[in-house]
């Protein structure tokens, strides 16, 4: 009988990944989790709701929808990778992301967004410039 879940292999690959990828993946998750309360805020929304399995109110819908192009632009995410996280088909993260670049044509929300995007960005993280050049 074949044993499923945390078998034995699974644990020793686990704990034989690479130690910079796994930091990496935590940074990232970290400032996922960071984004969606940023979000939150932005939009009055319990972060909870963004997890729902239905369309929801509009405002959670497009605080979703920011949430989906965050974490694909900003955190380099796949499309697959966004929709599996907040419980939805690949082809509606895709659409969120068009549909959040269509918007930031408007100044107000462009704003909104360069906002949000400086407080959880990764670009000034050590972790993701290890191994990159200083310019001087």
């Amino acid at each position: 009988m074949q044993r499923v879940g945390n078998s034995r292999r699974n644990r020793k690959a686990a704990r034989n990944t690479n130690p910079l990828k796994r930091l990496r993946d935590s940074r990232v998750a970290a400032h996922l989790h960071l984004a969606e309360a940023y979000v939150s805020l932005a939009y009055c929304v319990p972060p909870l709701d963004f997890f729902g399995k239905g369309r929801g109110a509009k405002h959670v819908c497009e605080g979703r929808q920011l949430l989906m192009y965050l974490a694909h632009v900003e955190f380099g995410l796949s499309l697959a990778d966004v929709a599996r996280r907040y419980k939805k088909d690949r082809s509606t993260a895709h659409y969120a992301c068009r549909r959040i670049e269509d918007r930031r044509d408007d100044p107000c929300f462009d704003g909104m967004v360069s906002e949000i995007e400086t407080l959880v960005t990764l670009k000034d993280d050590p972790v993701f410039s290890f191994g990159k050049k200083e310019c001087a």
